[in-house]
């Protein structure tokens, strides 16, 4: 039955036809908006995706395994969320939302989306870091060949885009994706703090690469993903007190969080503790010079990060019920999570107070699966499909 479901003709591949989109376009203008300007605070911003950073790997979070004890550590130093969402299921996904502040939605007729979709905007984390007289700045040690996404990067207006070309790798053993350890990713960072003479703020994105599956554990060239993890909770905290002998959080701040939801089976003490959002539950860890609470049990999602950081920027930014603003002392969540699902490519998960609620992608025929609905589940849908239609380019294939 698996092969024959596998097989089948997938929902998201069917075109909507041209008055069903005109329909779900129109109302979605409809949506209500707020806007509003942040206030500059010249913060340095460094923003940490880290592969496969899960909540089932953080006792602090109460997940089955103990693999973060540094991590949790630093949270519990600092500010940390207790309910905290990827909006898809890869890293291009995870890197969509959080850098552009949209979830990764396949657009109708096509197998996938391509990053050529998204971007380049205004609102984008290099757009808002302009508008308020910032330096934006993307770091990995992964090939940006892959998927072109070097092309996206520089597309998006990064001032500084890096990846395994960079001679600071020279020599270095390389794992997947032609990338050297983790451990390189944050000296090479380091070495571009230190011999940074520009004066205007920054904003940072570093992509890690170390913890992909099949979870092999840099120290010991073995597959073990207790100690993959084990390996990624040295460097982050390692990485944490680099900056802190800097003195970088006298006048910055850091973001630690996960790319999406390790490409593992959900374990059953996992789906006990954290019910049907487990397969978006990701960590995030916010240090330094912010005012907020040192517990955020509210939920936020990925693509939050754009309106979140503008507002501490400096940038104006109109939001939406699917956008929340977690920097501030009173955190104002959004209305509605959005998480596309990778065990079936066809559903998307809508999250919204203590419920979840699962939307299936049928051309003109998509549709709730099952009883439960989101309120105002129409103007949900329509935009759904809205952020579907906008999304339709050429596809890649994802990783």
């Amino acid at each position: 039955m698996e092969c024959v479901g596998v097989n089948l003709p997938q929902g998201r591949t069917k075109e909507f036809s041209p008055g069903f989109a005109a329909r779900e376009l129109l109302h979605n203008k409809r949506l209500p908006l707020s806007c509003e300007r942040g206030t500059a605070t010249g913060r340095n911003i460094v923003i940490v995706i880290t592969e496969s950073l899960s909540a089932y790997q953080s006792a602090l979070l109460g997940g089955p395994h103990d693999w973060l004890p540094r991590l949790d550590a630093i949270a519990q130093a600092n500010h940390y969320f207790t309910h905290f969402y990827a909006n898809g299921f890869t890293t291009d996904g995870g890197e969509i939302a959080v850098i552009t502040g949209h979830p990764p939605l396949i657009p109708p007729g096509q197998d996938e989306y391509s990053l050529g979709a998204f971007g380049p905007d205004p609102d984008t984390l290099p757009g808002i870091a302009h508008r308020a007289g910032y330096v934006a700045a993307h770091f990995t040690t992964e090939s940006l060949k892959f998927l072109d996404t070097g092309t996206w990067l520089h597309r998006l207006d990064f001032d500084i885009v890096e990846g395994n070309e960079s001679p600071f790798y020279a020599g270095m053993p390389r794992g997947q994706f032609g990338a050297a350890p983790d451990a390189a990713l944050f000296a090479r960072f380091e070495q571009w703090l230190d011999q940074r003479t520009d004066p205007r703020p920054f904003v940072s994105v570093l992509l890690t690469v170390s913890s992909h599956p099949p979870f092999v554990d840099p120290r010991s060239g073995k597959i073990d993903p207790a100690g993959s993890f084990g390996y990624v909770d040295e460097q982050l905290a390692d990485f944490y007190a680099a900056l802190g002998k800097r003195g970088f959080f006298a006048n910055g701040i850091l973001l630690i969080t996960g790319d999406h939801h390790s490409m593992t089976p959900i374990l059953a003490a996992e789906y006990q503790h954290f019910g049907a959002r487990a397969f978006a539950r990701i960590p995030l860890i916010v240090a330094g010079a912010v005012d907020m609470p040192k517990v955020v049990d509210a939920s936020f999602q990925q693509s939050d990060f754009p309106a979140s950081l503008a507002h501490i920027m400096g940038a104006d930014y109109c939001r939406s019920a699917f956008n929340g603003i977690f920097l501030d002392p009173k955190p104002g969540p959004p209305r509605y999570i959005v998480q596309t699902r990778g065990d079936n490519r066809d559903r998307v998960d809508v999250y919204f107070d203590d419920r979840a609620a699962a939307y299936l992608e049928d051309g003109d025929a998509s549709d709730w699966l099952g009883p439960e609905r989101p309120p105002d589940a129409q103007t949900v849908t329509a935009w759904i499909n809205a952020q579907r239609i906008r999304n339709a380019v050429a596809p890649v294939a994802d990783r």
